[in-house]
């Protein structure tokens, strides 16, 4: 119910919020995507540096290098750590997984491998030499 005098909203002022809306998101979605990246690059280099260091774990308890990056999901070491206690755990454990059951980075590619000297690297462009 409107009292004498007061007005609804009128086209200008509807105007006004959208074109302030609009340079909010303008502003708002760059920055947004520039996080967004910079996140994944961060997991990347956080999930090359665990596989990395799974692999070393790998070559020092098989004394050799694993065939893909598989193995090091589906096989388990075993320490001991103090008398008559054993720890066993997988060498790599919980990243994203393609349908193949190969590591995925964080950019949705599988993670590439050379199974002749062990490097592990990025698929994704741009990302290769990391």
């Amino acid at each position: 119910m409107r009292l004498k005098g007061e007005q609804g909203l009128g086209i200008v002022d509807t105007l006004i919020v959208l074109v302030l809306i609009s340079i909010f998101i303008g502003v708002l979605l760059p920055k947004y995507q520039r996080m967004a990246q910079e996140a994944r690059e961060v997991a990347l280099q956080i999930s090359l540096g665990n596989i990395r260091k799974a692999m070393q774990m790998y070559v020092l308890t098989k004394q050799k290098i694993p065939t893909d990056l598989r193995v090091l999901m589906n096989e388990r070491y075993a320490f001991p750590i103090k008398e008559g206690t054993i720890f066993t755990d997988q060498y790599l454990k919980a990243i994203a997984l393609d349908e193949a059951g190969y590591p995925m980075d964080p950019f949705g590619n599988r993670f590439g491998y050379d199974p002749s000297n062990g490097r592990v690297y990025s698929t994704t462009k741009g990302y290769e030499k990391w």
